[in-house]
This record gives C-alpha cells, sequence and structure tokens, in this order.
C-alpha cells in the first residue's frame, strides 16, 4: 500500500506542477518550463513526393495480386451488380 500511495503522489504532483506551469506561461511568465518545446525533426519528415499513377501492366499485376477491380471501372458496371464486384478501395 506504501508503494501506491508514493506512486499517487507523485502523479499528483506532477498534475499540479503541470498545471502552474501551464497557468504561469499563460499569464505571461519567463519560466522555462512553462514554454512549449520545439517539434523534433526526423529524418523521416521529408516532404512527400506525389504519387505517379501506375502504368497499365502494373495495374493489372496488382489487381491480380490483391483480387480486386480497380475503383475506376465502377462506372461501367451497372448498379445492382456491384455489390458482387471487389472493387478496390481508395488509399
Amino acid at each position: 500500500m506504501g508503494a501506491r500511495a508514493r506512486v499517487l503522489a507523485l502523479i499528483g504532483a506532477a498534475l499540479v506542477t503541470a498545471g502552474c506551469s501551464t497557468a504561469w506561461a499563460q499569464t505571461g511568465g519567463k519560466h522555462e518550463a512553462g514554454k512549449a518545446m520545439p517539434p523534433a525533426t526526423s529524418a523521416k519528415a521529408a516532404p512527400k513526393k506525389p504519387a505517379q499513377p501506375m502504368t497499365r501492366r502494373e495495374e493489372i499485376q496488382h489487381a491480380i495480386d490483391t483480387r480486386t477491380v480497380p475503383e475506376h471501372y465502377r462506372s461501367s458496371v451497372p448498379k445492382e451488380y456491384q455489390k458482387y464486384i471487389p472493387f478496390e478501395k481508395h488509399r
């Protein structure tokens, strides 16, 4: 029971400290603990290149591998039969 009480006391102290530092920062305090840390940059945060469309051969191979029909063929199938065809969902 003593260990549990210590853990609860630490959590409570952390909440009170966080609340005070937030209030200090909101009132214009210059305390370093109240400032937000800048977001960490990583090598994975590189800008994404636009996806190039698949070639016809790649599209066919992908359809065979996933056992689906590309979405752009949906308009050529009558609406009452679309529920029977496994169309590929857009990403």
